[in-house]
């Protein structure tokens, strides 16, 4: 199944645009579930930025198993993409950090390394040929790590850190954006990832030990799984109160619309009724593609087709996932909240 051409951008809905009106930019921060490629250019280059004014090569095989949602709005729409995100990143190395083997380093965070290339890419008109208020939307999806396994989950974060701080995080993100003329922002909020296989219970057909998690077992997997949906269900309530009061109460970023795409609500919707979504056999649990959790070069892929699996691997969803996010949200405003 293919996303009709006919369909609208994933940033907008059919009774409650998402922007005003079309928009012929997205700029994208965030971690995996967005990363486009961007983290391989760190690999090969000693852990470095791109130069500022040019983009790095892009892939067409994501942690996704595909293309990225970001891709996806860009081959069914044509705007130009900018994508910021980079796999394994956190809000902030100042309260989650999360090292890096292959690049020797914490993973570059939004704060600290996809905002300053941003910042240092607008500089360059060559890059960003019709950069306006009107025509660009910003969309951040950063949580996944923040919240996780050797993060906030498991007490990993910096002495004196908390929720509230990683909350704060991401309403600087904004900040940082909108004192560059940014004016239209989507913030994506947290994943069910109690449900994904990294985290769900071994009794809710959760994975065992994996190259995410290689000791999961040795865990009380259903109090961590208990402990992911509290923190998901109190993040979102958070960013439910907390975007139109910044916005509309605090008048922090006057002139600017911010938009919630509800991304949990979403993948909870798929993971209950998979054959509403997913080619057959439809599955909800399992994965497409796993790894030894003593190796992870040894990887294996399901026999079944990769559109009938709501996850690729334990963490991530498939591209057939972002997919439906398209298709949906051009028909369904009910997983968008826009402010402003």
């Amino acid at each position: 199944m293919h996303p009709s051409v006919i369909i609208k951008p994933f940033l907008l809905v059919s009774s409650a645009a998402y922007v005003r009106g079309s928009f012929d930019n997205l700029v994208t921060f965030g971690a995996s579930y967005t990363d486009n490629g961007r983290l391989n250019y760190y690999m090969a280059n000693g852990g470095n930025a791109p130069p500022p004014g040019t983009l790095p090569p892009t892939t067409n095989v994501t942690a996704s198993g595909g293309l990225s949602w970001g891709q996806l709005v860009q081959q069914e729409t044509g705007v130009a993409y900018f994508d910021y995100a980079i796999s394994g990143a956190v809000c902030s190395n100042a309260i989650t950090p999360r090292f890096s083997r292959a690049l020797g380093k914490p993973f570059p965070a939004v704060i600290e390394d996809q905002l300053p290339s941003y910042v240092a890419d607008i500089a360059f008109p060559t890059l960003y040929e019709n950069r306006s208020a009107d025509n660009t939307v910003y969309a951040l999806w950063i949580i996944t790590n923040d919240i996780g396994f050797n993060a906030i989950l498991t007490d990993s974060q910096v002495a004196g850190t908390n929720i509230t701080t990683y909350v704060d995080c991401v309403w600087s993100v904004f900040d940082v954006i909108y004192s560059t003329g940014g004016r239209q922002f989507v913030l994506l909020n947290a994943a069910p990832l109690q449900l994904t296989p990294l985290y769900a219970s071994l009794s809710s057909d959760g994975a065992g030990d994996n190259q995410y998690w290689k000791n999961k077992t040795a865990y009380n997997t259903t109090e961590y799984e208990q402990k992911m949906l509290e923190y998901t269900q109190l993040i979102n309530l958070v960013f439910d109160y907390g975007v139109p009061f910044n916005l509309l109460v605090q008048q922090r970023w006057p002139g600017a619309s911010l938009s919630i795409f509800d991304t949990n609500a979403l993948l909870a919707d798929i993971f209950h009724n998979p054959s509403q979504y997913l080619d057959a056999p439809a599955k909800a649990t399992g994965v497409y593609h796993s790894c030894s959790a003593v190796n992870t070069s040894n990887c294996v892929n399901s026999p079944d087709p990769i559109s009938s699996f709501l996850w690729y691997d334990e963490l991530h969803p498939t591209e057939k996932t972002p997919q439906e996010f398209i298709k949906i949200v051009a028909g369904n405003s009910s997983y968008g909240t826009r402010y402003g």
